[in-house]
Protein backbone atom coordinates (compact mmCIF):
# COMPACT_ATOMS: atom_id res chain seq x y z
CA UNK A 1 0.00 0.00 0.00
CA UNK A 2 1.60 3.56 -0.74
CA UNK A 3 1.60 6.28 1.58
CA UNK A 4 -0.66 8.41 -0.24
CA UNK A 5 -3.42 5.22 0.08
CA UNK A 6 -2.46 3.99 3.75
CA UNK A 7 -3.04 8.42 4.62
CA UNK A 8 -6.52 8.44 3.01
CA UNK A 9 -7.30 4.84 4.70
CA UNK A 10 -6.59 6.28 8.25
CA UNK A 11 -8.27 9.45 7.75
CA UNK A 12 -11.26 7.99 5.94
CA UNK A 13 -11.44 5.38 9.72
CA UNK A 14 -10.24 7.71 11.87
CA UNK A 15 -13.18 10.10 10.76
CA UNK A 16 -15.67 7.04 10.53
CA UNK A 17 -14.10 6.57 14.61
CA UNK A 18 -14.51 9.68 15.64
CA UNK A 19 -17.61 10.96 17.73
CA UNK A 20 -20.08 13.35 15.71
CA UNK A 21 -19.61 16.45 17.02
CA UNK A 22 -22.16 17.76 14.68
CA UNK A 23 -26.48 16.85 16.11
CA UNK A 24 -28.47 15.41 13.34
CA UNK A 25 -30.91 18.42 12.03
CA UNK A 26 -34.60 17.15 12.36
CA UNK A 27 -37.77 19.21 11.45
CA UNK A 28 -38.12 20.12 15.21
CA UNK A 29 -34.96 21.99 15.45
CA UNK A 30 -35.04 24.19 12.30
CA UNK A 31 -36.22 27.34 12.73
CA UNK A 32 -40.16 28.23 11.52
CA UNK A 33 -41.29 31.79 9.15
CA UNK A 34 -44.76 31.54 10.62
CA UNK A 35 -46.12 29.64 13.83
CA UNK A 36 -49.27 28.33 13.21
CA UNK A 37 -51.51 30.95 14.99
CA UNK A 38 -50.91 32.73 12.11
CA UNK A 39 -47.70 35.44 12.78
CA UNK A 40 -49.11 38.37 11.41
CA UNK A 41 -45.57 40.43 11.05
CA UNK A 42 -43.58 37.06 9.54
CA UNK A 43 -46.40 36.01 6.61
CA UNK A 44 -46.83 39.92 5.31
CA UNK A 45 -43.24 40.52 5.36
CA UNK A 46 -42.55 41.63 1.51
CA UNK A 47 -38.66 42.94 -0.19
CA UNK A 48 -38.90 46.01 -2.14
CA UNK A 49 -36.66 47.70 -4.34
CA UNK A 50 -35.77 50.78 -3.56
CA UNK A 51 -37.36 52.95 -6.85
CA UNK A 52 -34.33 55.25 -6.60
CA UNK A 53 -32.03 52.88 -8.29
CA UNK A 54 -30.37 54.45 -11.24
CA UNK A 55 -31.78 53.21 -14.53
CA UNK A 56 -29.26 51.52 -17.28
CA UNK A 57 -28.33 53.87 -20.50
CA UNK A 58 -27.25 52.17 -23.49
CA UNK A 59 -28.34 52.23 -27.28
CA UNK A 60 -30.70 49.75 -29.40
CA UNK A 61 -28.76 47.14 -31.59
CA UNK A 62 -31.81 44.84 -32.58
CA UNK A 63 -35.60 44.45 -31.60
CA UNK A 64 -37.11 40.98 -31.75
CA UNK A 65 -41.07 41.63 -30.40
CA UNK A 66 -41.88 38.19 -31.66
CA UNK A 67 -39.06 36.60 -29.70
CA UNK A 68 -39.62 39.33 -26.42
CA UNK A 69 -36.29 39.91 -26.92
CA UNK A 70 -34.02 43.20 -27.72
CA UNK A 71 -29.78 43.50 -27.96
CA UNK A 72 -28.96 46.83 -26.48
CA UNK A 73 -24.88 47.69 -26.22
CA UNK A 74 -25.00 49.49 -22.93
CA UNK A 75 -22.87 50.87 -20.04
CA UNK A 76 -21.58 49.16 -17.16
CA UNK A 77 -24.47 48.51 -14.47
CA UNK A 78 -23.71 47.66 -10.66
CA UNK A 79 -25.40 44.14 -11.59
CA UNK A 80 -23.71 43.81 -15.48
CA UNK A 81 -20.02 45.68 -14.74
CA UNK A 82 -18.39 44.57 -17.94
CA UNK A 83 -20.68 46.63 -20.37
CA UNK A 84 -21.02 45.83 -23.74
CA UNK A 85 -23.46 44.39 -26.09
CA UNK A 86 -25.96 42.06 -24.61
CA UNK A 87 -29.28 40.03 -25.39
CA UNK A 88 -31.99 41.10 -23.31
CA UNK A 89 -35.24 39.31 -22.47
CA UNK A 90 -38.33 41.75 -22.19
CA UNK A 91 -40.90 41.38 -19.42
CA UNK A 92 -43.39 42.44 -21.46
CA UNK A 93 -42.67 42.48 -24.75
CA UNK A 94 -45.30 45.32 -25.76
CA UNK A 95 -42.54 47.73 -24.58
CA UNK A 96 -40.32 47.35 -27.58
CA UNK A 97 -42.93 49.26 -29.29
CA UNK A 98 -41.75 52.20 -31.86
CA UNK A 99 -37.91 51.40 -31.01
CA UNK A 100 -35.63 50.01 -33.99
CA UNK A 101 -31.74 50.01 -33.98
CA UNK A 102 -29.59 52.98 -32.57
CA UNK A 103 -32.56 54.52 -29.84
CA UNK A 104 -31.17 55.56 -26.94
CA UNK A 105 -32.47 53.86 -23.91
CA UNK A 106 -32.88 53.94 -20.01
CA UNK A 107 -34.18 50.58 -18.57
CA UNK A 108 -33.70 48.47 -15.65
CA UNK A 109 -32.89 44.68 -15.53
CA UNK A 110 -32.83 42.04 -12.98
CA UNK A 111 -31.48 38.61 -13.61
CA UNK A 112 -34.06 35.80 -13.50
CA UNK A 113 -32.19 31.95 -13.24
CA UNK A 114 -29.70 32.55 -16.25
CA UNK A 115 -31.02 35.19 -18.39
CA UNK A 116 -31.77 38.63 -17.79
CA UNK A 117 -34.70 40.15 -18.22
CA UNK A 118 -35.55 44.09 -18.47
CA UNK A 119 -38.42 44.92 -16.27
CA UNK A 120 -38.54 48.29 -17.29
CA UNK A 121 -37.89 50.41 -20.72
CA UNK A 122 -37.83 53.77 -22.14
CA UNK A 123 -36.81 55.57 -24.85
CA UNK A 124 -34.22 58.60 -24.64
CA UNK A 125 -34.34 59.91 -27.82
Amino acid sequence: MSTKSFTLAAALAALALSPVLISPLSAATLPTLAEPDGDADVQNCTVETPDDTPLGSGRVVAVDPAAGRITLEYRPLPLLPEGGVRVFAVEDPTILKGLSAGDRVRFDVERDGRRYVLRHLENSN
